[in-house]
């Protein structure tokens, strides 16, 4: 899905400065990006704002076509065809893993899927591709344990599975290695790398998954300072000067 982000505002009343100051952004169907800066830098802003999740004082947000900013209908159809993975997991307590794993696509759910996730169980034409999933990502001996009994590194990773689900056609992390191990964290990031068709935004402050991606969008202050191959280390190492130095 092609994503266009043009002149985006976005102030919170709580900050003085502003969250997202001018940013112009255009990505590609198909097109990889990580989105680089330090914490405050306007990164998740940024993803919220691809979903409709804070709204902009001026600007513009088109995702696939549709404004996300503009009716619920056209908000809908962003947000069905999009996978997210929030920094704060936002994984329900009380469930088990694997029905939090799949509830990213019960809106394609019929009466015989919603009997079989109300008695417990996964959907029968889900089994196989969440087996498949959850193997890869080292979770598969965790679907049937309460969210509440996994570690950080495990509910991040029921979060990824679950984002790769429904096969999005835009894909959202933040902080995606967040709570990972270098290991797990590598192979998190190909997952992402590799959904079929998607575009792909990540959000890092971590010049290591920065460098796997083939474009890198600096942000600092809420304003875009950088968008190409990743520069080099003098280039990377003014991005984390305070706010002020440069």
């Amino acid at each position: 899905m092609r994503v266009e982000v043009r002149d985006l505002i976005v102030q919170f009343p709580q900050r003085p400065d502003r969250a997202l100051d001018g940013v112009d952004l255009t990505v590609e169907p198909g097109e990889q990006v990580a989105l680089l800066g330090v914490s405050g830098s306007g990164k998740t802003t940024l993803l919220r704002a691809l979903v409709g999740a804070v709204r902009p004082i001026t600007g513009t947000v088109t995702v696939g076509g549709a404004s996300v900013t503009g009716s619920r209908e056209e908000q809908r159809r962003v947000r069905l065809r999009t996978g997210i993975i929030r920094q704060r997991d936002d994984l329900v307590v009380g469930m088990r893993a694997q029905t939090n794993a799949i509830i990213g696509t019960a809106s394609t759910w019929g009466p015989v899927d919603w009997l079989q996730v109300l008695s417990g169980r996964v959907p029968t034409r889900y089994r196989e591709p969440l087996t498949a999933l959850a193997t890869r990502h080292g979770i598969d001996s965790h679907l049937r344990a309460r969210i509440e009994h996994l570690s950080g590194g495990q509910r991040q990773r029921i979060a990824l599975v679950r984002a790769l689900l429904p096969d999005p056609d835009l894909l959202l992390a933040d902080e995606p290695t967040s709570g990972l191990d270098p290991v797990a964290g590598r192979t998190a990031v190909t997952a992402l790398q590799t959904v079929p068709q998607a575009t792909v935004i990540v959000s890092t402050h971590d010049i290591g998954v920065a460098r796997r991606f083939p474009r890198v969008v600096a942000l600092r202050a809420g304003r875009v300072i950088f968008d190409g191959p990743l520069p080099d280390d003098d280039d990377i190492a003014a991005l984390y000067e305070p706010v002020g130095v440069l």
